[in-house]
């Protein structure tokens, strides 16, 4: 089977979630002919899966006139980013010659290439994996926001909220990575289908419960992710290091934004920029934390996490992505208060920190294991192009 897969980065290094759920699809299919079609590398190293990578141009002058079309006709703004003569010719030459049977489009971004794929490929099936529903992402994002910048995100909120639904009305399949964000996309009954992301299987050494180590990792750029540090550093990690002198507290990831680096000032804090291997903070930590109120979908930190055997302590708002059946997998704190105490009481009883480790993992192994994703993404594509999935299976 031939697939066409559209998404808005190059899939490596693997920073960012939307990155690390292109090599979900990429390596889930890696037995059909693949045709990625995304923008050039950016400083990025050679990308290890089994596809054909076509790169689509964008310059400043492109993205500047996307963005003022894009403005005028209501559409998402950030799709304008990627919205240019250019894409949209690249992508329409893809359909016409390389024949795909189905065709993914990746995130409300990406709009625009299910026109161009349209325009020369009307019979061919679309499936959206929206990831998560960025008209929810950006009202919570101006829910806590300033007076200033709130209205922007109100605004984007709209545009993106109305674009996922017409992607959700014409694609064949739509795709998201929790149920609040595929109720958020108001899919035709039947055709929505909630695929967790696995997150990236980080490689440690036996997971060491004996230091109080705090970890906050992933993309430290990330606005929620960004905001939710500041706020922990203010409300919760002078409570935590009161009660535990020796505890430290550790980020480490990619980006951080200058707000996030100044943290390394703070006593028993370290600041790690751009870590290329996250297996050594993971495994010396005793626990994580995502402090994040805003955002959608599943944050990764967690699901690494889980998938260590590292206890995490999360918002409410960050667990409340995760499925049903990994309920009791987390932590869950609201209010300064609440995130002291269970930070302190992990830190202080490394059983009650294994156990709750064990309580994540077996939840990880069944609901978000890469064995499990992969094969939805299968079924999801066997289900647009109208074959049995047991067939596609056999194929692959």
């Amino acid at each position: 089977m031939r697939v066409l897969l559209v998404t808005s980065r190059y899939p490596v290094p693997s920073w960012r979630g939307n990155q690390v759920r292109t090599m979900e699809w990429l390596s889930a299919l890696s037995g059909c002919e693949l045709l990625l079609a995304c923008p050039q590398a950016n400083g990025g190293g050679a990308g290890s899966f089994s596809a054909g990578v076509l790169f689509y141009p964008l310059s400043a002058a492109g993205r500047a006139a996307g963005l003022l079309r894009t403005a005028a006709s209501g559409k998402p703004l950030q799709e304008g980013l990627y919205d240019s003569g250019g894409s949209r010719r690249a992508v329409a030459e893809a359909v016409r010659h390389f024949s795909p049977e189905v065709i993914v489009i990746q995130m409300v971004r990406c709009g625009w290439a299910a026109e161009a794929a349209l325009s020369v490929g009307p019979g061919v099936p679309i499936v959206f994996d929206a990831i998560d529903a960025m008209g929810l992402h950006f009202d919570r994002a101006a829910a806590s926001s300033s007076f200033w910048t709130a209205p922007v995100f109100r605004n984007e909120a709209v545009r993106c909220r109305r674009r996922e639904r017409w992607l959700s009305r014409l694609a064949r399949r739509t795709v998201a990575v929790a149920e609040r964000d595929l109720a958020e996309l108001a899919v035709p009954q039947g055709r929505g289908r909630v695929i967790p992301v696995a997150g990236r299987v980080v490689a440690t050494p036996e997971v060491s419960t004996s230091g109080k180590v705090i970890l906050l990792s992933g993309n430290l750029g990330y606005r929620p992710t960004a905001r939710g540090a500041v706020w922990f550093s203010r409300e919760v990690w002078p409570r935590v290091r009161s009660r535990v002198p020796d505890a430290r507290w550790v980020l480490a990831g990619a980006r951080p934004t200058a707000a996030v680096r100044r943290l390394s000032r703070l006593d028993g804090v370290e600041v790690h920029a751009d870590v290329p291997d996250l297996g050594a903070f993971v495994a010396s930590s005793r626990l994580a934390v995502a402090p994040m109120s805003s955002g959608s979908g599943v944050p990764m930190k967690v699901l690494e996490a889980m998938a260590a055997g590292v206890p995490a302590v999360v918002h409410p708002w960050a667990a409340d992505g995760l499925a049903e059946d990994a309920a009791g997998a987390v932590v869950v704190a609201d209010g300064a208060e609440d995130w002291a105490d269970d930070v302190v009481r992990l830190l202080d009883d490394a059983e009650a920190a294994r156990v709750q480790g064990e309580k994540g993992r077996t939840a990880w192994s069944r609901v978000y294991h890469p064995d499990v994703v992969a094969q939805q993404i299968r079924d999801v594509i066997a289900e647009a192009a109208g074959v049995n999935v047991s067939t596609l299976n056999v194929q692959l």
